[in-house]
């Protein structure tokens, strides 16, 4: 019992120390671009830190299973360097015994990556994916900065100059819209500007203003005043997740096509990926002693990754429906351990003849 504990409580804290660090720099990435996005006025504050905290569970399930390898490895590589396996062997552990050992700590990361992938990524993207109904997703108007120019992926130029104190109306408005059958621009003021709804769009109204149509190589304007105008607003958010992702399990498996059982795939090949990684690992930490336990960290970040984009490859051919949904992904899992026993029995035998 002692022996577990100290195996558990080595491989859970390195495993959270790594866990952490990647995290940190995964998701100090996606918030400078959400940042950016605020400061311009294309993404509210609120929902930026939606977003963020849906990215935290998603990306430790990608995170979690190499933490755990590498966990695996740096523990048993740093226990063969010290001499504390050349002990357990004396006190009658055997390589199958110290596998057992760490086996328990594993399928606890292997149990908390399967929770993450099957039920709180799910459960936070349906969140992410309502806030956005009930705010009828962003507008240039919802993060409009008063101040700033800032432009919609229509191309339009909207700047105020101020926001009323109820933020329901936009004053002192300027907007410059393009028009795409001619090289003509139109060019919109107004006194104020508010939000209205029309059968389920929404629509900028400008109020009191004037309307300047023409081209900077010509001197021919057209130029008009109007009352109310009204400019048809699309969504500004692309950060939303993909229906799917946002589906329970049991909806995706009740469903039985192709792409939800792709899903489905993916979400338990993440928990499987946890324990079919350490027989690889455990066997090179256990290796020679005069080898540094940092020699093999970067080829098991390589394989690991390329483990990951063949699962993410067959995934989509399931969806495309290029590859059966059964056995699905269960296929890379058994290449994989194939691959691993070929490795290791082909060293085996060199040692044997003398070759290594």
């Amino acid at each position: 019992m002692i022996i577990l504990r100290y195996f558990s409580r080595q491989i859970l804290e390195t495993s959270a120390g790594v866990s952490l660090v990647l995290l940190l720099v995964v998701l100090s990435g996606r918030f400078i671009q959400f940042l950016d996005k605020a400061a311009d006025g294309e993404l509210s504050v609120e929902l930026m830190l939606t977003m963020i905290l849906w990215r935290i569970p998603s990306s430790l399930e990608l995170i979690l299973p190499l933490a755990l390898t590498l966990a695996v490895l740096l523990v048993i590589g740093r226990m063969n360097q010290e001499s504390e396996l050349i002990i357990l062997r004396a006190a009658g552990y055997s390589d199958f015994g110290l596998f057992r050992i760490i086996l328990l700590p594993s399928v606890i990361v292997a149990l908390l990556v399967g929770w993450l992938s099957f039920f709180l990524s799910p459960d936070l993207a349906r969140v992410l994916d309502s806030q956005v109904v009930e705010k009828e997703n962003l507008t240039v108007f919802d993060t409009v900065v008063p101040g700033r120019f800032q432009s919609d992926k229509s191309g339009r130029l909207i700047y105020a100059t101020d926001i009323s104190a109820d933020r329901e109306s936009l004053i002192d408005v300027f907007i410059v819209e393009p028009l795409k059958r001619k090289k003509n621009e139109v060019f919109l003021t107004g006194r104020t500007a508010r939000l209205e709804f029309n059968e389920g769009e929404k629509y900028l109204v400008l109020l009191d203003g004037y309307q300047h149509i023409g081209s900077d190589v010509s001197l021919d304007w057209e130029i008009s005043k109007f009352d109310r105008y009204l400019i048809r607003l699309t969504s500004e958010l692309d950060s939303r997740p993909d229906s799917l992702e946002a589906r329970a399990t049991s909806v995706l498996l009740e469903s039985g096509m192709p792409a939800e059982l792709a899903i489905v795939s993916w979400r338990a090949s993440l928990p499987i990926m946890c324990i079919f990684m350490l027989p690889f690992v455990f066997l090179i930490g256990r290796g020679s002693s005069r080898q540094s336990r940092f020699l093999w960290i970067i080829p098991v970040i390589l394989i690991q990754f390329g483990y990951i984009t063949a699962l993410s490859y067959a995934q989509k051919a399931i969806i495309l429906g290029q590859w059966s949904p059964w056995p699905g992904l269960l296929w890379i899992h058994m290449i994989l351990i194939g691959a691993f026993g070929v490795f290791f029995g082909l060293g085996s035998l060199a040692r044997r003849k003398g070759w290594l």
